[in-house]
């Protein structure tokens, strides 16, 4: 009897040391182990980045410099001016000044001397795309009701889709109207480009001179897809 009580004894001492040893000084006690906090709807959240602000204005680099219209046939002085003006159309094609306007910048690069052309750009901001999408149809609409109604009966107008930015357009003088029975690439006068590019809207080319259409067109759309590339600060897409 007292064999089998010793026997007893020395087996529950054992298990209770073999569960201390289990439950070492690494291993946490379950009931005292403190879970990891829910986040409260008070907990602040990652603000979203603010909207950069709406530009305001048209400042010199976002018009084409001095240098774009080297070698290109003007020649002269050139003249800068801030301020909402009439767009510079042939005189019986007047449009007048931008609707809705925010800001604008003119250019006239040379003096029209020697029959030398004068370079021209007016670069100008609405309140949005929407606006300058309206402005440029507004202008359109303009360029080719004066394709019916020359200012005489030798000059003659002529509008044509060029590929530069958004609504790209292209308008063509022909100052003798020899574009009636030959072709306008042929005859002598001057070439327009007008585009877009989110809210700016800039009309590119040439005033005067005694080029051909088809050279002033193509040296005229260079020069306007260089004018548009310079206008990707307000673009959505950035630069």
């Amino acid at each position: 009897m007292r064999t089998t009580t010793r026997t007893l004894t020395v087996a529950a001492c054992a298990l209770a040391l073999a569960a201390c040893r289990s439950a070492g000084p690494g291993t946490p006690d379950p009931s005292t182990t403190a879970a990891d906090p829910a986040p409260s709807a008070s907990d602040p959240s990652p603000s979203a980045t603010p909207a950069a602000p709406a530009a305001t204005d048209v400042p010199p680099e976002v018009v084409l410099p001095e240098t774009s219209w080297q070698g290109l046939g003007p020649e002269g002085p050139r003249e800068e001016s801030a301020g909402v003006v009439d767009w510079r159309l042939p005189e019986s094609c007047d449009a007048g000044s931008p609707t809705e306007a925010v800001a604008m910048r003119t250019v006239a690069q040379g003096a029209g001397e020697t029959e030398t052309p004068i370079g021209l750009q007016q670069v100008v901001l609405l309140p949005d795309a929407d606006a300058a999408v309206a402005e440029v149809d507004r202008l359109t609409a303009a360029l080719t009701a004066c394709t019916r109604y020359g200012s005489d009966s030798a000059t003659t107008y002529v509008v044509e889709q060029r590929d530069v930015g958004a609504q790209g357009l292209g308008f063509a003088t022909d100052y003798y109207g020899a574009s009636a029975e030959g072709s306008l690439d042929d005859a002598i006068g001057s070439y327009l480009v007008l585009t877009r590019r989110g809210p700016a809207v800039t009309l590119v080319g040439f005033e005067g001179g005694e080029s051909s259409v088809g050279a002033a067109r193509d040296t005229v759309t260079a020069t306007a897809q260089e004018a548009w590339g310079l206008l990707c600060a307000y673009d959505s897409a950035g630069c």
